[in-house]
């Protein structure tokens, strides 16, 4: 069965949180890799922003691993997503291709809400204006962007790299 959850209050948010909105992401293969990886990584939450692909077809669940069981799933369309991110205590960092900041050399402040466009046109200019800091993932190659689940983890993993550790 499909369970989505509500967007949470201001008041709900844990101040160590880190959450993730996605906006218009159309291939599941990549939806469900990046719902694994908010699991692996201990985040709250992914929010689907504006016409995304079904987190609960048959590829994008088969990509989760059975994760889409443990990550709490909202979906919001984008004039509703701008009103409720008005109100966010911590940082709305959004990946941008004009950003200047290495996503590497940023402090992030929790809770931190991570921004990350669709495949191929990225984070819309709206999205971008509403966040309080875009950052890029440094590439020594010819390429412009890396697919959207390699670039999701990358940036998860930085934010949460002081929340997690080894099990010995």
């Amino acid at each position: 069965a499909q369970r989505w959850a509500e967007q949470p209050g201001a008041e709900a948010i844990d101040a160590s949180a880190v959450w993730l909105a996605l906006e218009s992401v159309r291939d599941p293969g990549n939806l469900g890799t990046v719902i694994r990886t908010l699991d692996a990584v201990g985040a709250a939450g992914a929010m689907l922003v504006g016409t995304c692909c079904d987190p609960y077809s048959r590829e994008a669940v088969r990509a989760t691993m059975g994760s889409v069981f443990n990550v709490p799933l909202v979906s919001m369309l984008s004039d509703r997503f701008l009103d409720w991110i008005s109100g966010w205590p911590g940082d709305v960092i959004g990946t941008h291709l004009s950003a200047r900041e290495d996503f590497r050399a940023v402090s992030y402040r929790q809770p931190t809400l991570l921004l990350m466009g669709s495949e191929g046109p990225g984070l819309s200019d709206e999205l971008a204006r509403a966040c309080n800091r875009l950052v890029k993932i440094p590439m020594a190659g010819r390429l412009d962007s890396l697919n959207l689940a390699v670039a999701s983890a990358l940036l998860l993993y930085e934010i949460r790299k002081n929340g997690l550790r080894l099990d010995t």
